[in-house]
């Protein structure tokens, strides 16, 4: 079984680079590799722009049977918001693990949940000096509930992360990540915050699922 994992790349204008690594993910294996063969600057920019991995050797040859783009996306000013972005990130790819390079070394999550590899990097983001600190924002993102403030901070970011919504989605509903009803959804809701992004300023994660819910039952009816 594949033990997939994020390669990340975060510069210092909080530019998140992304490749997503197939097979072989676990820190006695990549973690060790990227230690090995890219522990610099310029090596760890490099292996996180690959965009796609099938795995790497232990030499450091890496091995790759797609040529994609890597991902990209501006973290927020805050600590805990760009951790929990991240999270979000690793749990998109289905990552098991994450491993992040920024402050000049990796940092390593494990898949714990996008809230709980949150708390795993937040406090190395936040000695980066890259991030303000707010010393309430976490607490109150725990007191609002998980599911209520991801929600929240997704709809008040600058660009929609639909593919966080999708992974979500998936998981709760046990269905594949490329199931078609779950991928027709997904285009539907994205032209419905063309339209009007105001109507799901109120939701909630759990709103996300009853919405599908409601469109795959609509669909079948129709």
């Amino acid at each position: 079984m594949a033990t997939r994992a994020l390669i990340g790349y975060l510069d210092d204008s909080k530019k998140l680079t992304s490749t997503y690594n197939h097979y072989d993910g676990y820190p006695d294996y990549l973690g060790k590799i990227l230690l090995n063969h890219f522990d610099d600057d310029a090596a760890a920019e490099g292996v996180a722009m690959e965009g796609y991995i099938s795995n790497i050797d232990e030499d450091g040859t890496i091995n790759s049977k797609y040529d994609e783009a890597a991902d990209t996306e501006i973290l927020d000013e805050e600590a805990f918001s760009a951790a929990m972005q991240i999270g979000g990130k690793v749990d998109e790819y289905g990552g098991d693990y994450g491993y992040i390079w920024f402050n000049k070394q990796w940092n390593t999550i494990k898949n714990n949940g996008i809230e709980g590899m949150a708390k795993q990097i937040v406090e190395e983001l936040e000695e980066s000096g890259m991030f303000m600190v707010d010393e309430n924002k976490e607490e109150n993102i725990m007191e609002a509930g998980y599911e209520a403030k991801w929600a929240q901070f997704l709809n008040e970011a600058e660009d929609m992360d639909f593919g966080v919504i999708k992974s979500f989605i998936a998981k709760d509903k046990n269905i594949d990540m490329d199931d078609f009803a779950l991928d027709a959804y997904v285009e539907s809701l994205k032209n419905s915050f063309r339209l009007d992004k105001d109507d799901y300023k109120d939701y909630e994660m759990d709103d996300y699922v009853e919405d599908f819910d409601n469109y795959v039952s609509d669909k079948m009816d129709s």
